[in-house]
């Protein structure tokens, strides 16, 4: 990761919640460019991130939302969660205000980071922005307490992400597929 940092001068920061509306638009414009090229994205529209930002701000923890810089310049985020679902799950009876305060009662037994997303602009993929932001994240989540953590929707195709997460002794255990045909 230092050999990387060093030769690429790259650098990871965490999201700055007091500037979160500009940080929104940043991040939005680096997930449109990093996807651009990818197999069924569409660009994201302000209205959709900005309902996703809001929906999402209440949970995020900024040490966990990563912005990698080349000498200054963004060119690739990561947003990574813990794994509520393992507080929410004592929640059996599916109602809201208490499954909001099974949450916090359970809190504790998050030890899981998930990576919703990460994304690097396609110029700047072969400087290892992407698996320096892997690496961050790991290495943030352990220090937060949460020992284990998990990527999805990796492409197939995606050898570059897929030998980053292999490197940290990541694990495939599913692969998911679309085929398509003409009719």
């Amino acid at each position: 990761a230092e050999i990387v940092r060093r030769r690429e001068g790259l650098t990871i920061r965490s999201l700055n919640m007091k500037d979160f509306k500009n940080e929104i638009q940043l991040i939005k414009d680096l997930y449109n460019r990093a996807w651009q090229h990818n197999w069924g994205a569409v660009p994201m529209t302000n209205e959709e991130f900005d309902a996703l930002a809001k929906d999402l701000k209440p949970v995020v923890i900024p040490e966990l939302v990563l912005i990698a810089e080349f000498n200054g310049e963004p060119v690739g985020f990561s947003l990574s969660l813990p794994d509520l679902n393992m507080a929410l799950k004592y929640n059996r009876k599916g109602y809201l205000l208490p499954g909001i305060l099974q949450m916090f009662i359970h809190k504790k037994k998050i030890n899981l980071v998930r990576i919703i997303v990460l994304g690097v602009v396609p110029e700047k993929m072969k400087t290892g922005a992407g698996t320096l932001l892997l690496y961050e994240t790991g290495k943030r989540g352990i220090e937060m307490g949460y020992p284990f953590g998990e990527a999805g929707w990796v492409l197939e195709d995606n050898t570059m992400m897929n030998r980053a997460a292999e490197f940290m002794n990541g694990v495939r255990y599913k692969t998911y597929r679309i085929y398509e045909q003409s009719l």
